[in-house]
Parts: C-alpha cells; structure tokens; sequence
C-alpha cells in the first residue's frame, strides 16, 4: 500500500473521530467519551502527519508552546 494513500486514510479517520466526537460533547452524559474519540482523533492526525513530514523540530515547538499555553491557562482558570 502506498504510504501517501495510508497517511490520507489517516487524516481521513481523524477528521471524522473529530466530528463524532464534537457531537458526543454536546451532552453532559457522553462528554467523556466525545474527549476520548476526539483525543484518538487528534493522535492519529499526529502520527499521520509526523508520517509525511521531515521537519520535526517545528512540531517541537508547536508541542512545547501549546504545552505552556496549556499549563499557564489551567492554572489561571478556576475550578
């Protein structure tokens, strides 16, 4: 099998985890498990495109930003 064929059927799969799993999110009572198809999702995107691409250091900080913007926004946020 080609391996631009099986990175498309991965972005493909993603992109519809990703909607099914925004749908799930509409209601208190399957919210968890629309995180965790949406989380799947998001990893087979990852590894798709970390599949096709050469450049790994600008995922690095992609990741590294995304991470202090996380760490910084869940601890400002009250819960």
């Amino acid at each position: 099998m080609n391996a631009d064929l099986v990175v498309n059927l991965g972005y493909i799969a993603a992109s519809v985890l990703f909607i099914y799993g925004l749908k799930l999110l509409g209601s208190a009572a399957t919210a968890r498990r629309g995180n965790l198809i949406s989380a799947i999702g998001m990893l087979i995107a990852v590894v798709a495109t970390l599949a096709k691409l050469d450049a790994y250091a600008w995922v690095a900080v992609g990741a590294a930003a995304g991470a202090l913007i996380g760490i910084v926004s869940a601890r400002m946020v009250k819960m």
